[in-house]
């Protein structure tokens, strides 16, 4: 019986290092050669849980997405006063995991989005 228990922990080892090695080159990837626009940022407010950084952008097809940062971190205001970047595939626009954003005139750092819909115009996420 315990080696079932070890042949499970080496299988949910094997599926997040390929998690891990995916998300890698799917980055890899855009920095070398995705599409890259620049983005609206604002606060985006979730009821009572702490807000996040959101970016509304168009693709190059003319498509509006609207994109809120995964991770809420402690330098969240500092970037909110920067200008936001967008990477992503041009062919794989409604995917998030092919997108990515930074902040700067050339950002250093990148972070994943998860899509949102488009906030209703007066809502203050806009």
């Amino acid at each position: 019986m315990g080696w079932l228990f070890g042949v499970g922990i080496v299988f949910i080892a094997l599926l997040w290092s390929a998690t891990w090695l995916r998300r890698r080159a799917i980055r890899a990837y855009l920095l070398a050669s995705g599409a890259q626009t620049t983005a609206v940022s604002s606060v985006y407010q979730r009821g009572r849980r702490t807000p996040r950084i959101a970016v509304h952008y168009r693709d190059n097809s003319g498509t509006e997405h609207f994109a809120v940062k995964s991770l809420v971190s402690a330098g969240d205001s500092e970037l909110l006063k920067k200008p936001a970047a967008v990477l992503y595939h041009p062919k794989r626009t409604g995917r998030s995991d092919y997108v990515l954003i930074g902040f700067g005139k050339r950002p250093q750092r990148w972070f994943s989005v998860e899509f949102a819909p488009l906030p209703k115009v007066g809502t203050g996420s806009d």
